[in-house]
């Protein structure tokens, strides 16, 4: 007979949630301090799920799926759920009849790239006790009948791999023979071709403050996340990794992932968004460009900084990683936002570059992209009627700079008379100064509502395909409640809402102060003080795949 018994379970994301009560309507002795395990069917191995919330008869645990054991999911087989009290033998916990597992809705299935993770709670038929039942595949070998495309495709795989090989190991040796002297910092891209972003305002804030007189700052970039490093870069970059101490990189960078890090190197995530909007990294196990449920991505970072306590269980999630490490300082390209001399000297900058933009209402369209990455990138421009556009900033004495996102591979095709009212700003790589100019932002499912939100304007949402991308992309909360302004679903409407000041702008305030935890001009001295120079106590360093 079971003392406990589960009797809901729900999925969000890669988060599973298990609800269940005590069979005598009474919580076990003890039960304050316990907390839920699963145990393999050998007996010979015990992972945490952490520890349950509780009141009266009923518990609740919530845990990370993909986190799990060492921080990574659990193994293909049968792990059955106890209750483990201090040192005492740990009770299986059961399933209330009334659940029938297994039924549809209840299965976690997370299947992309030919890789398929499944983790389905069931009831142990001779027990009755409450089961993860999970299986995991590796790809098959992708058919190819054309033998010589085949030897192709495994030649590259095998050069690939090889190159791979060497990298790790000058890594090791250099790693080994040249000992940490705490001073080393490397700022590092697999994306921009040099500082710019959170990068450019760590490294120039470090220098201003003379710290570049006591620790030695190294950078290393590539020109663009599609593009190859040099033969030069290529040996050097290795030999940069292996002997810093602090490393500081924004977005996905492949090669720190295939090494391992002393226990004394800090890695530091400082994300480009400012806040937790789209699903991003682990949330998107299962989806198209997710990561498979066993890759390494992202777990050595010792740190990953974000704009507010609020976003600390998003960005753990998305990058595998416990929250512990995850740090609210705010994010330094934020700072410019509430530097008023910064913000001035800025938009100067941006009028002397772009004279027609003075004594104009600025209208900036910078939506995000679609598909799944940087080689399949595209916008739907075929919805956007420009001819109308053109017509409403005539009447507006208005002017729309257009910000494609940098992924999207076909650029936009602006005819030469609407000249006079448009601009392609497309190839600028940082947005933020445009912002500071904007007086109306139009996006879709861009983070950069975070950071237009510091300045009080007004903002329009055209999601055209909000459902699909829910679909195929999700958000962390649910999109018609979280955005602060006016969401419309066709061109015409947008145009409509411009012209009758429609932008449901009283939302905007309300999100500034919920998901912006330090509005000041001090993120990036917290980031150096904290973290380059300080450190929390965490337990960083990765694997060698």
């Amino acid at each position: 007979m079971h003392e406990l018994l589960i009797d809901s379970i729900s999925w969000e994301r890669v988060n599973l949630t298990l609800e269940g009560h005590a069979v005598s309507r009474v919580l076990p002795e003890g039960f304050s301090a316990c907390e839920i395990v699963v145990i393999n069917p050998s007996g010979t191995k015990e992972v945490s799920l952490g520890q349950p919330e509780y009141s009266g008869e009923r518990f609740r645990l919530r845990f990370n799926a993909m986190r799990v054991d060492d921080l990574y999911p659990l193994t293909t087989g049968s792990w059955v759920l106890h209750v483990r009290t201090g040192d005492g033998e740990p009770t299986a916990l059961g399933v209330d009849a009334a659940m029938s597992l297994p039924v549809a809705g209840y299965g976690g299935l997370f299947s992309a790239r030919r890789h398929r993770y499944w983790i389905l709670p069931a009831a142990q038929r001779s027990t009755g006790a409450c089961v993860l039942e999970v299986n995991y595949s590796e790809p098959e070998a992708h058919p190819n009948p054309i033998w010589h495309l085949r030897a192709a495709r495994n030649a590259k795989k095998a050069l690939r791999s090889l190159r791979e090989h060497v990298y790790v190991l000058l890594f090791n040796a250099i790693a080994r023979s040249v000992p940490k002297n705490g001073r080393r910092i490397l700022f590092t891209s697999d994306s921009r071709p040099g500082l710019s972003g959170n990068l450019q305002h760590l490294h120039a804030r470090m220098v201003e403050r003379g710290l570049d007189r006591t620790h030695t700052l190294h950078t290393s970039f590539k020109p663009n996340i599609k593009a190859k490093r040099p033969l030069r870069d290529k040996l050097l970059f290795p030999i940069r990794l292996a002997t810093a101490d602090v490393i500081v990189l924004d977005d996905y960078h492949p090669l720190l992932y295939k090494v391992e890090f002393g226990k004394n190197v800090r890695i530091i995530q400082v994300w480009h968004a400012s806040g937790a909007f789209k699903t991003v990294g682990y949330s998107r196990v299962g989806k198209p460009g997710g990561p498979t449920p066993f890759s390494a991505a992202h777990k050595n970072y010792t740190h990953a900084i974000v704009s507010s306590k609020h976003d600390i269980g998003f960005y753990a999630e998305a990058f595998g990683i416990p929250e512990s490490r995850v740090i609210p300082t705010g994010i330094p390209r934020m700072d410019l936002f509430f530097d008023d001399e910064h913000a001035a000297r800025t938009r100067a900058a941006v009028h002397e570059a772009m004279p027609v933009l003075r004594d104009r209402k600025v209208i900036l369209f910078a939506p995000t992209f679609r598909g799944s990455g940087p080689r399949n990138a595209y916008y739907d421009y075929e919805l956007l009627d420009l001819a109308a556009l053109h017509t409403l900033c005539e009447e507006q004495d208005a002017v729309v700079v257009f910000k494609m996102h940098p992924f999207i591979i076909e650029p936009l095709d602006m005819p030469a008379r609407f000249a006079d009212r448009f601009i392609d700003a497309t190839t600028s790589r940082e947005i933020n100064d445009l912002l500071l100019v904007a007086d109306l932002v139009i996006t879709d499912y861009s983070s950069l509502v975070f950071e237009y939100s510091t300045l009080n304007r007004p903002m329009l949402f055209f999601a055209y395909d909000l459902e699909e991308y829910v679909a195929t992309r999700d958000f962390y909360e649910e999109f018609t409640s979280f955005v602060p302004g006016k969401i419309v679903r066709t061109f015409a409407e947008l145009l409509d809402a411009i012209r009758a000041g429609d932008f449901e702008f009283e939302k905007v305030a309300p999100f500034a102060r919920e998901h912006l935890g330090h509005q000041d001009a001090g993120a990036t001295d917290r980031v150096i003080d904290q973290l380059i120079l300080g450190g929390n106590d965490t337990s960083g360093g990765g694997r060698i795949l």
